[in-house]
């Protein structure tokens, strides 16, 4: 049996359980996680913010304030540039990468798709990088706001 600070709460003294406290399976709401979110979470939330927005922790601390990456593509025409954010992420790995961006990890690795850019160029691109693009579309703002 593990024993945790939490113990006393999960347990009354005389070992019956504290069934009642526990949400039932049927209380649960089910989310779908957008398949990009846990590597932006994990590579980009630090600068741009959990929204996107320019705001995350480190942000303050960069000789170059991180973009807000909510309006890319009222700033494009209403077209999110994926090409121009494609390259921005993925850089030269390797070599050496532009800005003050990192390079990113493990979403290099893996299986590569091909991606067909607005210049009709196919580029392989790693699934992992394509999902953090398809995020940050998702995470655009609408005209307006």
């Amino acid at each position: 049996m593990t024993t945790t600070a939490c113990a006393p709460f999960w347990g009354n003294k005389d070992g019956t359980s504290r069934a009642w406290f526990a949400p039932s399976r049927s209380d649960l709401v089910q989310v779908d996680v957008h398949p990009g979110a846990e590597a932006y979470a994990a590579n980009c939330a630090y600068c741009h913010g959990d929204t996107g927005q320019g705001d995350g922790p480190l942000g303050a601390d960069l000789p170059v304030a991180p973009p807000d990456l909510t309006g890319l593509a009222l700033a494009n025409g209403g077209v999110f540039p994926a090409e121009r954010v494609l390259e921005t992420i993925h850089g030269y790995p390797g070599k050496f990468h532009r800005g003050s961006m990192p390079e990113f990890g493990q979403e290099l690795k893996g299986p590569v798709v091909e991606w067909r850019a607005p210049s009709g160029e196919i580029i392989m691109t790693p699934v992992g990088l394509m999902d953090v693009v398809a995020y940050v579309d998702s995470l655009q703002a609408d005209e307006g706001s």
